[in-house]
């Protein structure tokens, strides 16, 4: 079975930087895997942090057709992240009602409204749910990620609340099942959820996002004061957190250091879950990779191989005027076939920055006016 793997889509984002929304590029990732038998949504296909879900939805509806064309008569399997935790929801009250408990893969047909309107537009494509990951082969297991969370050293709005509530609960133990992670970053998701839908939502002004901007500084008018007090600042916070929480987050938060963060993360949750697979996919921080020359640091302490099925979002914070495309440039799907390693495919390399700039201010614009 040929499975076609694409994660960190964000449909619905406010500011226009879900790139599968603009026809253009929605062609050239439906192209690409009209091959496959089966196509896996791998973590945040929804973005459910900016938006009320009516809106996400409204906005998100003529992708999912155009999917249910492509993949007529074929599998769609959604795994729901952080950003769409709610999709996960009927999957886990039906378990718990069920006195089951949470595994590495759970499968369930689509629950509740929202994935029925998409299981609607999908038309003859079949939808199916996964949490928190699932089998792609017998050594070849994916899962979004959002639970190496818990270890990330980066001090960004997630962390820090997984954090707190760890600090009252513990860490997931060592083994751990993905129910131990859960009861650490469910409650977390479902207090986001519940801004968002109050029109208070947390990820609308992007926190983290505008801080990395601010310490890695793209070179406008006071860009460089700005960076200057940020590094003289963050030291400071990140300090003040660590001893409140009894944490361990970097103040650095360089491109380097995130990247380093993510793997680490990655290697960690693998491990304390006792994945046993040769290969590990995950999204969730979307540094696309292993890149040539980088297997050795992707690795798990099982000896697992790490992959990053990278993203489909066009951030300004992270694509610098000039610069080449980086690990985290959007438009990468991940191929797993019968046999052999994953294998990335990047659609978008030979996109010029201002096509994706262009893609994204059309679709804030459409978002806007949909108010």
């Amino acid at each position: 079975m040929r499975t076609a793997i694409v994660s960190d889509l964000h449909l619905g984002a406010a500011t226009g930087e879900d790139l599968a929304r603009d026809p253009a590029v929605r062609h050239a990732l439906l192209e690409e895997i009209a091959g496959a038998d089966r196509l896996v949504l791998l973590g945040d296909a929804l973005e459910l942090r900016e938006l009320p879900l009516p809106r996400v939805l409204d906005a998100t509806r003529p992708f999912f057709e155009e999917l249910g064309e492509a993949m007529a008569g074929r599998r769609v399997v959604l795994v729901p992240g952080n950003h769409d935790h709610r999709l996960a929801e009927p999957l886990l009250e039906a378990l718990a009602l069920e006195g089951g408990e949470l595994g590495l893969e759970h499968r369930a047909p689509p629950a509740g409204e929202a994935l029925a309107r998409i299981d609607a537009w999908l038309g003859e494509a079949e939808l199916g749910v996964a949490y928190p990951g699932l089998w792609l082969r017998d050594d070849v297991y994916a899962t979004h990620g959002h639970y190496m969370d818990c270890h990330l050293s980066l001090p960004r709005l997630e962390c820090i609340a997984a954090a707190a509530v760890m600090r009252g609960a513990g860490q997931p133990p060592d083994p751990a099942s993905p129910a131990d992670y859960e009861r650490v970053l469910r409650p977390i998701y479902g207090f986001f959820s519940g801004l968002t839908e109050a029109g208070m939502s947390p990820g609308a002004k992007r926190p983290s996002e505008r801080a990395w901007r601010a310490f890695n500084g793209q070179r406008r008018n006071g860009a460089r004061a700005r960076q200057a007090a940020l590094g003289a600042a963050v030291p400071t916070g990140v300090w003040l957190v660590n001893r409140a929480l009894r944490s361990q987050f970097d103040p650095d938060i360089s491109a380097a250091s995130i990247s380093r963060s993510g793997i680490a993360g990655a290697a960690e949750m693998t491990r304390r879950l006792r994945i046993d697979a040769t290969h590990v996919l995950t999204g969730h921080t979307h540094r696309a990779g292993p890149h040539d020359g980088e297997a050795s640091a992707w690795t798990a302490p099982n000896g697992a191989q790490l992959h990053n099925t990278g993203n489909w979002v066009f951030a300004d914070a992270f694509h610098h005027p000039g610069s080449p495309p980086g690990p985290y440039w959007p438009g990468t799907v991940t191929w797993v076939d019968e046999e052999g390693p994953p294998r990335r495919v990047a659609l978008l390399l030979d996109r010029p920055r201002a096509e994706l700039s262009a893609a994204v201010a059309r679709a804030a614009a459409a978002t806007a006016t949909r108010r």
